[in-house]
């Protein structure tokens, strides 16, 4: 009795240095296939992520400037009263140009999370407004072209919006 006891622990003892070496070998070659599409998921989110924001930001730099043209229509001034050709920073609240520098990032307010030129953290976004005014027999058009550009893991990325502003009135 006390042999078949001794061979029944023997088999039940647990598992040998070789399982356990199959067994880690199994479950890591199963875990970095799911590692690496993990982290491709990541930097794909953040890439979609920033080239999202850049093209509100553009977007948003040709709405300004559209919004600074209907203010001189409704002030009965001429529409491109205060758009003079040349290169411009501008906020999401303003109202006047300012002379563009290319030191100048976006900046990005912690508390309401609005992006600006003035007040906040720097953010990697930089955006220039060019305006230029489009010669033709009616002087009547103007087009807005708006740059945002960005660093990202040391690859240089841009988006462009462009937009043709005319005096219809």
């Amino acid at each position: 009795m006390q042999l078949i006891t001794a061979r029944k622990r023997k088999k039940e003892a647990g598992l040998t240095l070789v399982e356990v070496m199959v067994s880690l070998l199994l479950l890591t070659s199963g875990l970095i296939p799911i590692l690496g599409v993990i982290i491709s998921s990541v930097v794909l989110s953040t890439r979609i992520k920033n080239n999202l924001i850049a093209a509100n930001l553009a977007q948003e730099g040709v709405e300004v400037v559209r919004a600074i043209r209907d203010k001189a229509w409704f002030d009965d001034a001429a529409f491109d009263r205060d758009l003079t050709d040349g290169d411009y920073l501008i906020s999401w609240n303003s109202d006047t140009l300012t002379a563009y520098d290319s030191n100048a990032y976006v900046k990005i307010d912690p508390a309401t999370g609005i992006y600006s030129q003035a007040g906040g953290i720097d953010t990697i976004f930089k955006r220039k407004i060019n305006i230029a005014k489009v010669v033709s027999a009616c002087n009547c058009e103007i087009k807005v072209v708006s740059d945002v550009t960005w660093t990202e893991k040391g690859i240089n990325r841009a988006i462009s919006v462009e937009s043709h502003l005319f005096d219809w009135q």
